[in-house]
């Protein structure tokens, strides 16, 4: 249309509507809120320690995971919940390596009567949660009827399950999808070792697979070095265009 108007002034018109339209364009692009990454952060194994009261100075958003049976487990959840944190239960299950899950976990050798029952126990003894991840778990996150069994009491109780994906052969969020149950898996482990190197390098990973994907599942441990971390790189998500939200947000 522009190569065919005669004489030039007549394109005037035509040249502004177009500067117009690309003006408002540029304005409505840029005024348009970019979403931010998100990230949800799981402490595990709260109530174990003494010490573990660390986790309530945490940020609101941080979810907290309580160990059933623990020395302080029930009393901190109680505080958690004050605090209207977001509140799981860390269900113990069976691992391959050597370490002692706790008091009654989740095993290879159970029915599904003595599953189910371990399972009520322990949410029986941690209240006012919303969901649930595996304690360790190697050795029976893979079994997909001991999975099956589980998920059919968390669905029963409309809780969501993040598996904390321990052994990469889990059926655990599998099963749990099966059951209509809302949930997701770990991505990082924060402190995998202790030093404030692995750390950093952990928290890297986590902030660049939020940016990759939009959202990003840590779980973490209240170890001092661990939290001393966190108090400080916490307060820096926002302005790294991250927000740090409860798990519940980032389950399907």
């Amino acid at each position: 249309m522009i190569r065919n108007c005669w004489p030039l002034t007549n394109c005037f018109p035509i040249l502004k509507l177009q500067r117009c339209r690309a003006a408002l364009l540029l304005l409505a692009a840029l005024s348009t809120p970019v979403s931010a990454a998100k990230l949800a952060l799981i402490i595990d194994d709260v109530g174990e320690r003494h010490g573990d009261e660390i986790t309530l100075t945490l940020p609101q958003p941080v979810t907290l995971a309580f160990l059933p049976y623990s020395r302080q487990g029930r009393q901190l959840a109680i505080a958690a919940w004050r605090q209207q944190r977001e509140i799981m239960l860390h269900l113990p299950m069976a691992t391959l390596g050597p370490k002692n899950p706790g008091p009654y976990p989740i095993t290879a050798e159970l029915d599904k009567w003595q599953v189910q029952y371990r399972v009520k126990k322990a949410l029986a003894d941690i209240p006012f949660v919303s969901g649930v991840n595996n304690h360790m778990g190697s050795a029976v996150t893979p079994d997909a009827e001991r999975m099956d069994w589980v998920m059919e009491e968390l669905a029963k109780q409309q809780l969501y399950f993040v598996d904390s994906f321990t052994i990469a052969s889990s059926v655990a969020q599998q099963r749990a999808q099966q059951h209509g149950i809302a949930t997701t898996k770990r991505q990082v482990f924060l402190d995998p070792a202790r030093g404030g190197e692995v750390l950093a390098e952990q928290w890297q990973r986590a902030l660049a697979i939020a940016k990759a994907q939009g959202q990003v599942v840590v779980i973490g441990h209240p170890y001092p070095d661990t939290m001393t971390f966190l108090q400080q790189q916490l307060p820096l998500l926002a302005e790294q265009q991250i927000e740090l939200v409860p798990v519940s947000q980032l389950v399907q």
